[in-house]
């Protein structure tokens, strides 16, 4: 005998269905409860803050990153235990939500609290130095020349500096603290208005909150960091207009829906475009389960009430295509540019990969120095959300659950997440990977929250309620190590020694002098430089640096032991490239991110012979004229190899 889903899945109302003495013990508890949940707060953030101090005195990984997770986890447990738990009021679980999403963003916080660490926050840092300087915003970018072309965060951060009077660094991370605070609360919207319970809204924006992206990369100071929380209050306005029984209600929620989306737009292009695909997938998976709603026969004017709420899906999916096509035909025309040719070249390789039997591709942690204990949670964690996503099927299955279109479509796009995992194994496909776990896990958290709160309550069934609690914080232990572990690399994570070729821990205080000395010089100077470097010359310094390619091979001013073509001496002459700026660092170590100049540095994967660096001294086209500890900076005369280009 088979039975119908609880009709509050079916109509996606949140529902009311909680014990009447649930709330009134959780009330009678809570003057010792919050307490002791905030006191384990601080000091798992205490011992976070140890294990930086210990990553960065040089202790061996295996110290670091015990201290680190014993940290999180210290901070962690407390409030999560209280938000999966069946009891409690929604009010309690929206104060743990807040208390969650504070934990999530300490991590990053911590790693750099004073400036810019991470390769896209010297970018957007000096764009908003720029627009700030120049008074209007679509100012050109040296670092990602893209950003120009999407001012949301510098708007942000120069509104909150002005409102707060911090410095453009502080004002740009209140901006993406409270961003971040807000996308949890989105999160825990959706997963309490699709899966009718506050105690699934909570879970949701707990997995959620634990995604590979969440903790370190969507919390740095970069667009995306911003975006794709508008990107999840999008969904959550829209899903909320869709269940509002008042008309009043739902225009509103849907005009601000548009624009939350509008904001999106102008701010970040792939968080944009998963916005769109988010927003089609939930509207086709509507319009198909409405017409195996008609060939049902349904009379009862569900059918009415469907198409009425599907509609406010469409109006957002719409509204959000013609904002996106009308913004990069007017305003960021290099956008489709810019994004093309990554999916090309990661569907190449990955074909590639395939018919090597993988000895082409990346070799995953190959030079990581994470523990084996952390490696093996990193390859467990997609096997988790694989078996949770099995365990939501055979359940509908099992209790003919039918969910609505919109929870349906969610969950849908959430499944994208196991398709983008083979692209781990391509370089070019690597990052986009890594990028889209952050949108699509919006639809990984309604599956293991519609899991975790709709398994059978009896005790004959797997997993009885006994055990169900214990089960679900093991699992988010699996997500949260595995996740984390799998997101970024070391030396992103952990504020350790300087090694070069990392683009965090390569930073120095010589690389910030000279840029500033430069500037201070020669004003906006237009320099060669390698990819480290590069970094700080262009955010201390407002410098313009050298974007080399096969094109444009400034790299073999110093891969190279000959001069430079007359070719490139005329590209670097006519481009007014004056300076060259060498950390000999790069001479002696190979740079643990496989490159000086990008990916197609013709000494890919070795150091640069020190031979090629010390020649600089004695060449006709090159004489220093800034020289500390370990950088020295170079003059460029290329006029005469130039003209022997143009003679040719």
């Amino acid at each position: 005998m088979t039975t119908t889903a609880e009709p509050a899945i079916v109509a996606d109302q949140v529902s009311t269905r909680t014990s009447a003495a649930a709330p009134q013990a959780d009330g009678q508890r809570w003057w010792w409860r919050w307490p002791a949940t905030v006191a384990a707060a601080s000091a798992g953030t205490v011992i976070i803050g140890l294990s930086y101090r210990l990553s960065a005195q040089g202790y061996s990984a295996q110290v670091y990153y015990i201290v680190f997770w014993l940290g999180l986890l210290t901070a962690m447990l407390p409030v999560v235990a209280r938000l999966v738990a069946p009891t409690g009021t929604r009010v309690s679980r929206l104060w743990g939500v807040l208390l969650f999403a504070v934990i999530t963003a300490i991590p990053k916080y911590l790693r750099n609290p004073t400036g810019p660490s991470y390769h896209d926050e010297y970018a957007h840092w000096r764009e908003a130095i720029d627009v700030l300087g120049a008074g209007h915003l679509f100012v050109p970018n040296t670092t990602i020349p893209i950003v120009e072309y999407f001012p949301g965060t510098s708007a942000l951060t120069l509104a909150s500096h002005a409102l707060s009077g911090l410095d453009i660094w502080s004002s740009g991370l209140i901006v993406v603290f409270t961003m971040h605070v807000l996308g949890l609360f989105a999160v825990y919207l959706l997963g309490e208005s699709l899966l009718s319970s506050a105690r699934a809204g909570a879970i949701a924006a707990l997995v959620y909150g634990v995604n590979p992206s969440s903790i370190y990369f969507d919390t740095q100071y970069a667009y995306e960091s911003i975006a794709i929380n508008l990107f999840l209050w999008t969904l959550a306005l829209t899903a909320l207009a869709a269940t509002a029984e008042r008309t009043r209600t739902r225009r509103a929620l849907s005009c601000s829906a548009v624009l939350v989306a509008a904001g999106c737009v102008v701010t970040h292009h792939l968080s944009t475009v998963f916005l769109i695909a988010a927003l089609i997938t939930v509207a086709m998976t509507g319009a198909v389960r409405q017409r195996s709603d008609r060939r049902r026969e349904r009379r009862d004017g569900a059918d009415a009430v469907g198409r009425q709420r599907l509609s406010v899906w469409w109006t957002t999916l719409c509204a959000t295509v013609s904002l996106a096509i009308a913004w990069v035909a007017l305003c960021a025309r290099p956008t489709l540019d810019y994004l093309s040719p990554y999916f090309g070249s990661s569907v190449r390789q990955l074909g590639s990969v395939a018919e090597t039997k993988g000895h082409a591709g990346r070799e995953l942690l190959a030079t990581s120095v994470q523990p084996e204990w952390e490696r093996l949670l990193t390859a467990a964690a997609p096997a988790a959300v694989l078996g949770l996503a099995v365990a939501a099927f055979l359940l509908v299955r099992r209790h003919q659950i039918r969910f609505q279109g919109p929870t349906l479509g969610l969950m849908a796009f959430g499944l994208a997440y196991f398709i983008s995992l083979p692209f781990v194994l391509a370089p070019s496909g690597a990052e986009g990977a890594r990028r889209s776990w952050g949108f699509t896990y919006v639809g990984i958290a309604l599956i293991i929250a519609f899991v975790a709160t709709r398994w059978p309550e009896s005790q004959r069934a797997p997993f009885s309620r006994r055990w169900r609690q214990p089960l679900i914080l093991l699992v988010f232990v699996v997500l949260l190590i595995g996740n984390v572990g799998g997101g970024l690399n070391d030396p992103y994570r952990f504020p350790g020694p300087f090694r070069w070729g990392t683009d965090t821990n390569s930073a120095s205080a010589e690389a910030r002098s000279v840029a500033e000395q430069l500037d201070g010089n020669v004003g906006r100077a237009w320099v060669v430089s390698d990819a480290y470097t590069a970094l700080q010359l262009a955010a201390y310094g407002g410098l313009v640096i050298a974007a080399p390619s096969p094109g444009f091979p400034a790299w073999e001013l110093t891969q190279s032991d000959t001069d430079p073509r007359p070719e490139l001496a005329q590209m670097l002459t006519t481009s007014h490239y004056d300076y060259l700026v060498v950390d000999i660092r790069m001479a002696e170590q190979p740079a643990f991110n496989g490159h000086n100049f990008g990916q197609g540095d013709p000494l890919l994967g070795m150091a640069t012979p020190m031979a090629n660096l010390t020649r600089l001294d004695s060449v006709p086209w090159a004489s220093r004229v800034i020289s500390t500890e370990h950088l020295r900076v170079y003059r460029l005369k290329l006029d005469s190899l130039a003209s022997r280009g143009a003679r040719g």
